[in-house]
């Protein structure tokens, strides 16, 4: 086992408060960084997504996973048959469900960029009731609140979705749920804070 860095052996030494400017239970996490793999890492994130976040700074106390992560993240995205509005509209919701205020923060401005109308992120909360919400959508959001919660899905709302989606966007979208679910319980486990300062 590679010994811990002296951000995470503080952090883990036991049930202590986050260092002050912490983004995360590993505290500050400084760079530069002198673990080839993590530099390699950072610097492709910084060239795709023009910054870090401090997700990838918690991810990154274990370097090759947040190469397998990116890698993971990446396909979900940009190798996926569903329209990327559709997979942030989802997200969003995935993030409502499972209370990740980091989550939602990080892909709102993600959302809005990939043509997500400011008005429907706004009605997610509520968008049984709402409108604004086609019914392709629709389908989604219904398999999307039982599968983000419990896993458990009914049968009813799984033949809507069949009726709505391909079975390769079906393995695409539950494979979103799955990850996003994850990351909520991720960012929670590790207090990781949101850019903008919130947990």
């Amino acid at each position: 086992m590679a010994p811990q860095s002296d951000d995470s052996s503080r952090a883990s030494a036991g049930n202590i408060a986050d260092p002050p400017g912490a983004v995360s239970r590993f505290g500050d996490l400084a760079e530069p960084i002198e673990d080839p793999v993590l530099a390699d890492m950072y610097r492709r994130i910084r060239e795709s997504r023009g910054r870090l976040l401090n997700i990838h700074r918690a991810v990154g106390q274990a370097p090759k996973m947040l190469r397998a992560q990116a890698a993971y993240a990446r396909a979900l995205r940009e190798d996926s048959s569903l329209p990327r509005a559709l997979q942030e509209l989802l997200i969003l919701r995935i993030a409502q469900v499972n209370d990740s205020a980091y989550e939602q923060s990080v892909h709102r401005p993600i959302a809005l960029r990939c043509g997500v109308a400011a008005a429907n992120i706004d009605a997610l909360p509520r968008w049984e009731t709402s409108s604004l919400f086609d019914a392709r959508e629709r389908a989604a959001l219904r398999f999307v609140d039982q599968a983000a919660r419990s896993g458990e899905v009914e049968d009813s709302v799984f033949l809507a979705l069949r009726q709505a989606f391909s079975p390769q966007e079906i393995v695409e979208l539950t494979a979103l749920v799955g990850w996003y679910v994850g990351n909520s319980r991720f960012v929670r486990a590790l207090r990781i804070v949101s850019e903008n300062g919130s947990e």
